[in-house]
Formats: C-alpha cells, structure tokens, sequence
C-alpha cells in the first residue's frame, strides 16, 4: 500500500469563550492543520495537527514542501515518520518540525487503522477499554469561588482529578483560592500549572507555600529547556512535577526522566510529532515507572492511552476540546471516562464546513 495523494487545509478556530490567559499566554483562536492522506486502494485517513493561534503558516509552508517526498511511497507511519523527520530536521530537531509531522503521522494510523477495519487503540495494541480523565481549565481570571465550583463540578462529574492555573502577582493569593478549592472538595486530587511563568526564587517560594495544600503535582513551574533548574528546585521542594507539553523530542523527555526531575508526563500527541513518537516517549517512561498523563488533544490521546500500560489520567480542558471548538462530532465521555468509538481508524469525524468556514486562505 503507497501514498497516493495528500491535501492539507489550515484553519483559525475562535475559542468559543472568547480569549484563553495564563501567565504568559493570550490565546484567542486554536489553528488546525488537517491532513488528508489517499493510497494507491483507495484508503483514506485524515490527520492534524494544532497550535495556540501562531505558526499555521509556517507548518502549512512545511508540509507543502515535504508532499513530494511522500508521494508513491510506503504508507506504513513508522517508515515515513523516520524519513520525513530526517528530511526536515535541519529546520530544527522539534517545534515547528514536529507540529508539521504529526499531521502526517496521525492521517498514516488513521488509514492503516481504515485499512485493516480496527480501531487505533486496537491496531496498536490495546490494554484498557476506557481512560479516566482529569478536569482541566483556563481559569487564572476567576475568582476563588468560581474556580472552587468549576473544580466542585469536575469532581461531582466522576472525573479522577483537577487541575487549575496559578501565577497571580502575589503567591498569597494563589494560596488563597487553592485553599479555598481544598475546604471545598476535600482531598480529591489537585495539580496546579504554572506555564512556565516563574523564576527559579519564586517556584522555590510558591512550591514551599503550597506544600502544605497535598499537589498531585506542579506543573511547568519555570521554563521547560532549563533541566537543571527543575533539578534545583527538585532539591527544594517535595512536591511531584509535571511537564512534558512543550517538549518536543524524544531525547528532550529523557534528560528529565535520567535526571529525575519528572513525576507526570504530559506528552502532546501534536507538538512530539504524532502517535509513532508518542508511544516511544511512553516506553520510555514506562521504562522509569512514570505515568503518562497527556496534554490537550483529549479526543485523540485518550483513544491511544487505550494502548498504553503507564497512564495516570487524559486531560480534558474545558472549553478546549476538539469536541468544543466545533472541529469534530462529539466523543464519548461517561461519568468522567473517555470511551473510544468501536469503529475503525481514529474515529475522529471533522466537521469539514466548519473548517472551510474557518479556512486560512493565502
């Protein structure tokens, strides 16, 4: 089976609540870049991949340069995702190179999936028929009782855990609405996410105020290509951490994993490259006994958390699933648990006149 044709589509989705902020974001539109894969049967898949409203273009202008080399060749993910890597890799190792790849990658498992009539979880061999979930917002703007009933109503809902942002000007008001959150739903399990937005003093001093609150983990606390600072702070404080959303390699998650500085591994299936890297970086991670506990993207990870033995919980934001922003039909959710559709490939059906209404033209 050879790749016969692919066709790719970018669009700008306006979030449906109008503007998404933490401490170093303001997001206002979600890109979606689809890939639509044919091979020389007539097996289709359709892939994507996503950003936080910059670089559509950018990843649009690589994969249009990369259609050549797919072309007559080989369907199979794994092959084409090692060639096509090499071959786009001197624009950089990840980033824009692998946001480009996962479209591709995705539509690949998708056809194979469509190929051989088995669901993806079932193609890459699957352990669980259901994942948990963990609520997830973009509430920084909130007051402490809003975010307390949003996370009250994550919980009443059957999901496994909640997550809320953190980074307010004074750490004492986020240890205001964190304990607010704690009289509310007692010890149901709580992160908190940073984004990146701290320096090394002030993670120090907000990880030692929260401690006293029982974290399931912080996340990004400070700046993800700085390994040794999260070491530091690992010496510093006892609370679990959590990242992995804005790594992009391989070779990036295990310089976390070797030194010990990563306790919930928040893989993004789109910015790592697709589901062929996705899953080495669970192997991997199952290697060092560490849950995978993926970013975004929940319709598409929960799905292939179906295939994976180290999973903690799939991340479902609220207002920001694919379902939400109007991109696809609707996924099962039951009781705070993703069910994936018994049906072939990745199951995901993209509302097209959706994304045409939303099309990025030139």
């Amino acid at each position: 089976m050879k790749i016969q044709d692919v066709q790719f589509q970018l669009s700008r989705i306006p979030l449906p609540g109008g503007t998404w902020g933490d401490q170093i974001h303001t997001v206002t539109h979600i890109e979606i870049i689809t890939a639509d894969i044919t091979a020389d049967d007539g097996t289709k898949g359709v892939g994507f991949t996503h950003t936080s409203g910059v670089g559509g273009r950018t990843i649009l202008a690589m994969l249009e340069e990369l259609r050549p080399q797919l072309i007559g060749r080989s369907a199979h993910p794994r092959s084409v995702w090692h060639d096509a890597w090499h071959y786009l890799r001197d624009s950089g190792p990840g980033g824009v190179t692998t946001l480009a790849l996962a479209a591709i990658d995705i539509a690949l498992w998708d056809l194979l999936g469509n190929h051989h009539k088995l669901p993806l979880a079932d193609l890459l061999g699957r352990v669980r028929d259901r994942v948990h979930l963990y609520g997830s917002g973009i509430n920084l703007h909130l007051s402490a009782d809003e975010v307390a009933d949003q996370v009250e109503n994550w919980k009443n809902s059957g999901y496994g855990a909640a997550k809320v942002k953190v980074g307010k000007p004074d750490v004492e008001e986020d240890v205001e609405r964190l304990t607010k959150i704690r009289e509310r739903v007692g010890q149901f399990p709580l992160a908190v996410d940073a984004n990146q937005g701290w320096t090394q003093p002030q993670a120090i001093i907000a990880a030692n105020r929260f401690e006293h609150l029982n974290l399931l983990w912080l996340e990004e606390p400070i700046r993800t290509d700085d390994v040794e600072g999260h070491r530091r702070l690992r010496e510093r404080s006892r609370i679990p951490l959590g990242l992995g959303e804005n790594l992009y390699t391989l070779q990036q998650f295990n310089q976390y994993f070797i030194t010990d500085t990563c306790d919930f591994v928040q893989t993004d299936v789109g910015r790592v490259g697709g589901i062929t890297p996705y899953m080495a970086v669970a192997d991997t991670a199952r290697a060092f006994n560490l849950p995978m506990t993926p970013h975004f993207i929940m319709e598409l990870s929960a799905h292939v958390l179906c295939a994976v033995p180290n999973v903690s919980w799939a991340e479902m934001t609220e207002g920001g699933t694919l379902t939400e922003l109007g991109v696809i039909e609707p996924q099962p959710i039951v009781d705070g648990w993703f069910v994936p559709r018994d049906v072939p490939g990745h199951g995901l059906n993209f509302d097209r006149d959706f994304l045409t209404k939303h099309e990025v033209t030139r």
